[in-house]
């Protein structure tokens, strides 16, 4: 069986050949190299790369195609035509690159067999851009932004953009992959008559490998893995920080991501609006001693963050299932995560994990605060967490239900 899979990112096994270094998309990557390994199935791979240029390759029996921003409908179709696939498989519903995908699936009319993996929803992730965020700064601009002509409203209406061919892409698709409750609401929502075929997802090897141990974790230290941007909650765990900070004065919290509190009021000229508002957040509730920023980590300073933490976060607006906590229950770290989303289809509250109502950074606070108390229940919750994670990422499992989804729809 000849399948043809569209990314939205350089895997792993073919970037390290190019001399690059990819911290995305590794589950897509772990998921390659068992296809090409199995005699069944002949793997090709179309991907997105940012830079301005074209090539095929080919590395562990995997043929790679590059994708670039000017690779549109045509060049997509001539990828078809020349692979000659039994299946296409689109990953990820939120770019152009899927876009572009879905429309030449048609062109060939191969949109039966043709299948789109739902990873985040960004028509939906539009509406919770700014959960969260004073109102007074939906509409406001820093120096930087009114040079820009953009700001925090301007950006969830991009989002909003983006959502549109998002939305085409799942109307066009006939079938497609999802693993939580809300990806189904979602997809059924949009496209009634769509095929939701179930697969969990398959994570980064290295994760599986390492277990939590409370007496060997930092004590009162926590974890939280994205900061970029709103969606994400940094605010909301800086709230939350403020609260815990009173019963435990030495918590410390350690960030992806770079300090942003700038050094010079050029760099403050520079900033905009959700970086003032992180800094006012860090600098009003003097949390600058609580925070360590990490900067962007591969997978191996990872697997240690989740070794070292005693509670991992997840304070996001929306997701659908967060790799992060994936990775997190893989390896027993506690979770406390916000209610949203997909989220409670990857854990069960008070068991597995602590879930809060995601508005409220008050109950974010009282999760981790339970959890520095008693290291019993975090012990508890983090080994539950393990056995559920061990199951919804099984390597085997999830690499024969694809595989039957592929010859369902060939």
């Amino acid at each position: 069986m000849r399948i043809l899979w569209f990314t939205n990112v350089e895997l792993n096994c073919i970037a390290e050949q190019l001399g690059r270094t990819i911290v995305v998309g590794g589950w897509m990557n772990t998921m390659a190299i068992q296809l090409s390994e199995n005699v069944e199935t002949e793997l090709f791979v179309a991907c997105y790369t940012d830079k301005d240029e074209y090539w095929d390759k080919k590395a562990h029996d995997i043929s790679f195609f590059s994708l670039n921003k000017n690779s549109g409908v045509e060049y997509c179709t001539k990828i078809i035509s020349y692979v000659r696939p039994d299946v296409i498989h689109i990953w990820g519903t939120e770019t152009s690159r899927s876009y572009y995908a879905i429309q030449a699936a048609e062109k060939v009319q191969m949109l039966d067999h043709t299948v789109v993996s739902i990873q985040g929803l960004v028509s939906v992730y539009s509406r919770h851009y700014l959960d969260g965020v004073p109102a007074k700064l939906v509409y406001h601009k820093t120096v930087k932004e009114f040079i820009k002509n953009n700001n925090l409203y301007h950006a969830s209406k991009v989002m909003e953009k983006q959502g549109k061919e998002e939305i085409f892409t799942l109307k066009k698709a006939k079938h497609c992959i999802g693993r939580t409750d809300w990806d189904y609401a979602c997809a059924k929502q949009i496209n009634p008559k769509i095929q939701y075929h179930f697969c969990n997802e398959t994570l980064r090897p290295r994760f599986y490998e390492s277990e939590w141990n409370y007496e060997e974790c930092k004590k009162n230290t926590l974890f939280f893995s994205q900061s970029h941007y709103p969606i994400k909650g940094l605010h909301n765990i800086l709230v939350s920080l403020s609260i815990v900070k009173q019963f435990y004065p030495d918590v410390k919290v350690r960030i992806l991501g770079n300090n942003p509190i700038p050094r010079n009021f050029l760099e403050r000229l520079k900033q905009g609006t959700y970086e003032r508002y992180i800094t006012d957040l860090i600098l009003n509730n003097q949390l600058e001693e609580n925070i360590e920023w990490l900067g962007r980590l591969d997978e191996e300073s990872m697997v240690r963050e989740y070794l070292r933490a005693n509670v991992f976060v997840c304070s996001s607006s929306i997701e659908n299932s967060s790799n992060s906590i994936g990775e997190a229950m893989l390896i027993g770290t506690p979770v406390v995560a916000a209610d949203v989303g997909g989220i409670k289809s990857l854990m069960k509250h008070n068991e597995e994990g602590i879930l809060y109502q995601g508005t409220a950074p008050y109950m974010l606070a009282d999760g981790i605060i339970r959890l520095f108390q008693d290291n019993k229940m975090a012990s508890y919750m983090g080994a539950n967490a393990r056995k559920r994670a061990l199951k919804t990422h099984n390597i085997g499992a999830n690499f024969t239900q694809l595989v039957t989804i592929y010859n369902c729809i060939r």
